[in-house]
């Protein structure tokens, strides 16, 4: 289950301010509190990131009429390495076998402009967007499929939750790349959108040294990290992000 520590420790807090109780002195006396209690803080996760990221809610508003003013892509296509960049290198990939077009997968797709770019090459999963080709995320997808991708697109995607839920993500991905295949990731380093929707997000803490650690861990090689903007660029209005290029291991390496 994916804990949003801001959510956990703000229940926490309420809970002890207004009922003298501190749920984690209860997990094994009263379970069925603290299970509830986890349950909880992953649905009002479930709202928080589909109050921000869906398209249709920052569209139609909520139920009460409110317009939502949630995310949008405020990256630089002609200068970071996941815009123009990348789509010259996957071009490039492509011509190395121009008669087999490469399947490509797009975790996390938002309004899945890789496919306007790549054409249907591109599958694009997001569990939040409208324009995604499915609506769910990676962990739903990577069941009962293959290694059969030739190319993962992770860009911004497998940001949210604590390290075992992003584990469990990178991994799906790992899984669902052929043995040489290529996954390019775009990274947040904890940075918190200045949003007042994004508030509660609980964005995962990405580094180089983790990057290098877990790449290890699922046997895949890195072969470039690097900043996503070029560090005497403007930066973007939400900070900088890691760039990363991986190559699924052959075999058992």
């Amino acid at each position: 289950m994916r804990i949003n520590k801001k959510i956990t420790k703000d229940l926490t807090n309420f809970i002890q301010t207004q009922y003298g109780i501190s749920v984690a002195d209860f997990e094994h006396k009263f379970p069925e509190l603290f299970k509830s209690f986890l349950k909880l803080q992953y649905w009002l996760d479930e709202v928080v990131l589909e109050r921000y990221f869906s398209d249709a809610l920052a569209k139609d508003g909520g139920t009460d009429g409110t317009y939502f003013d949630g995310w949008k892509q405020k990256l630089k296509w002609n200068t970071r390495r996941t815009g123009q960049q990348l789509l010259d290198k996957i071009n490039d990939i492509q011509d190395l076998t121009p008669d087999v077009p490469l399947k490509i997968l797009d975790v996390g797709c938002g309004e899945n402009e890789w496919k306007g770019h790549l054409g249907a090459r591109v599958t694009g999963i997001d569990p939040y967007h409208s324009k995604a080709d499915f609506r769910i995320g990676i962990v739903e997808y990577a069941a009962n499929r293959t290694a059969d991708h030739d190319i993962i697109l992770a860009l911004g995607s497998i940001n949210f939750g604590d390290k075992k839920v992003i584990e469990q993500q990178i991994s799906n991905i790992v899984n669902l790349t052929k043995p040489g295949g290529k996954i390019f990731w775009r990274c947040n380093p904890g940075i918190t959108h200045d949003n007042p929707h994004a508030q509660w997000i609980d964005f995962f803490p990405w580094s180089e040294e983790y990057i290098n650690d877990i790449a290890k861990r699922v046997k895949c090689t890195v072969n470039e990290i690097s900043w996503d903007h070029p560090e005497d660029d403007t930066p973007p209005e939400w900070g900088n992000r890691l760039y990363s290029e991986w190559t699924r291991n052959l075999g058992f390496n």
